[in-house]
């Protein structure tokens, strides 16, 4: 199985060395040639949160991007983060991010779309469910959810290693899961109770 593109979303609050080893794995597995990433300017499903500012998300994200080049040297791929939640504004759903990329990246009649299996139990309460049974691909990875089929969705599992990884703890104070470029801005700046 080869692809040369997906995309990877999600909130990104803070991201993580377990974002980076996704994308590694993602990329071991598929041999993609790129990632998109897509950070959520308001989460369908975390609308009461206080997320931190998407401009310094979208910082932490470019520093994680050269730290993932530290970490993964031999990689080669292109990873690149859009705008794209933020200049739509208001709440985020994937199904409208599959809408504006699919001309440009479906392969095979679907845009490839990277998830935890975390995410799966909750996968038919997704906005728009019904165009993203048609229009997307899933790659799920192991990050210690429950795995099991959706019916009507083409969802590929692959059995990676397992990084544990939380951005609910960084959020409150463990640091020891973000990279190093990462971990010094938000300690320079004071981020997460930091």
């Amino acid at each position: 199985m080869k692809y040369s593109a997906a995309l990877l979303g999600g909130s990104f609050n803070p991201i993580h060395i377990g974002h980076l080893s996704l994308i590694h794995d993602a990329y071991l597995f598929l041999g993609l040639e790129k990632i998109i990433l897509l950070p959520a300017l308001l989460s369908n499903f975390k609308r009461d949160s206080n997320p931190l500012g998407f401009d310094e998300r979208l910082n932490l994200i470019n520093l994680a991007i050269m730290d993932y080049r530290d970490l993964y040297p031999s990689d080669n791929i292109d990873i690149v983060v859009s705008l794209i939640e933020k200049e739509r504004g208001g709440i985020s759903y994937t199904s409208d991010s599959i809408k504006a990329f699919y001309s440009d990246f479906a392969e095979e009649g679907k845009v490839n779309f990277i998830m935890g299996d975390d995410l799966l139990s909750n996968l038919e309460l997704w906005h728009d469910f019904e165009y993203l049974k048609g229009h997307v691909r899933f790659f799920c990875f192991n990050r210690g959810g429950v795995l099991r089929h959706v019916e009507g969705v083409e969802i590929h599992f692959f059995n990676n290693e397992k990084v544990v990884s939380s951005s609910t703890e960084i959020r409150g104070g463990d640091f020891s899961n973000l990279s190093a470029r990462v971990r010094k801005y938000v300690k320079d700046k004071g981020l997460y109770r930091a």
